[in-house]
């Protein structure tokens, strides 16, 4: 048994980032993705599901969202395996705290108030009532909300572990058009700690390395010494200290990984079985190398021309086999060259 558990699972992520016990993790999390130059000092942890306007619509159901002093929200989602359209989930997972802002009713005269202490009163159609101001439309001032999506993939296209991105004009210099709201995608087949922008000195890459290798360490490497926040984190992730529920529920969430890995083999099975059905009488079928190249396809991206290549080289299907064996420790290109040689 591994001295650690996997934190990009979904038991793993959430009690590692969405318990109150462990804000200051989540808080330091969310500063280095960020680059934030001001620490966040405190979070708020929110309702996760999130209702739509109608109920014919699709719910918004976070990993983790939460909200720090200033009311700027943060999502933060941990995607294991592929899925189409994760950008597109992530702009409208957006849309739920920026709508969620809208202020009905009664909410106006708080909302006026508190607004008036903080300075936001720009021009915006008010009424008198007594001596107290009272605000009768709402000018449209939004908080910001920030996106994270943490990745056991690579997006198509993607050269960079971590990309940050803002709303910008499309012409020359692109200047930022709006700074309050961004979207963060974190790819971890792409980080590799051997690489010059992925030193272990930037604390950011400590945490890449830590969501990455975790669960295939079986001890507290010297890079995290004297880091208050890491030794927490690895003591929240020490299964030895979990109770015997959170062991129970972490092993249900490894079996429904192994599940999701079990369908995809047998689709890999059956892609094969239609190869060999039209007319391939012996070694590697068709349908096994296609079947294998979208296997991979799924849970890393495009195929790189020379894995391709390789693949199509194969000339027995144990090799097949034995790559299929190793499918969870491939988790990116690299390790798959090494396979080849």
């Amino acid at each position: 048994m591994p001295r650690f558990m996997d934190p990009t699972t979904d038991f793993g992520f959430k009690k590692l980032f969405g318990e109150e016990a462990n804000k200051d993790i989540i808080i330091s999390f969310i500063t280095d993705v960020l680059e934030l130059k001001t620490p966040l000092l405190d979070i708020q942890f929110l309702d996760k599901e999130q209702l739509p306007p109608s109920s014919e619509e699709r719910l918004g159901i976070y990993d983790i969202f939460c909200k720090d002093a200033a009311g700027n929200r943060f999502v933060v989602e941990m995607q294991k395996s592929r899925i189409a359209y994760v950008k597109d989930r992530m702009v409208y997972y957006s849309t739920f705290p920026i709508a969620a802002q809208a202020k009905k009713g009664d909410d106006f005269l708080s909302y006026f108030d508190s607004a008036i202490k903080a300075d936001r009163v720009r021009d915006v159609d008010v009424m008198t009532y007594g001596e107290k101001p009272a605000k009768t439309s709402w000018d449209f001032y939004l908080d910001a909300v920030y996106c994270i999506a943490v990745l056991g993939y690579r997006l198509d296209g993607s050269i960079r572990a971590v990309n940050r991105n803002s709303l910008r004009n499309d012409e020359p210099p692109h200047e930022l058009f709006y700074d309050k709201l961004r979207f963060v995608t974190i790819e971890l087949p792409l980080f590799d700690e051997t690489r010059p922008e992925y030193s272990l000195d930037i604390h950011l890459n400590k945490w890449l390395y830590f969501l990455k290798e975790l669960p295939s360490l079986a001890a507290i490497p010297k890079i995290f010494e004297g880091d208050v926040v890491f030794q927490k984190a690895f003591r929240v992730a020490e299964m030895a200290r979990f109770t015997p529920k959170e062991r129970r529920i972490y092993e249900l969430t490894l079996q429904r990984m192994w599940d999701n890995y079990a369908v995809l083999e047998t689709n890999y099975q059956i892609a094969s079985k239609k190869g060999e059905e039209k007319g391939i009488e012996k070694g590697i079928t068709k349908g096994e190398i296609k079947a294998l190249l979208m296997f991979l396809n799924q849970k890393l991206g495009p195929v790189p021309p020379e894995i391709e290549k390789s693949i199509k080289a194969m000339d027995n299907v144990e090799q097949i086999d034995e790559i299929l064996s190793l499918m969870f420790e491939i988790d990116n290109w690299e390790t798959l060259k090494k396979y080849f040689g």
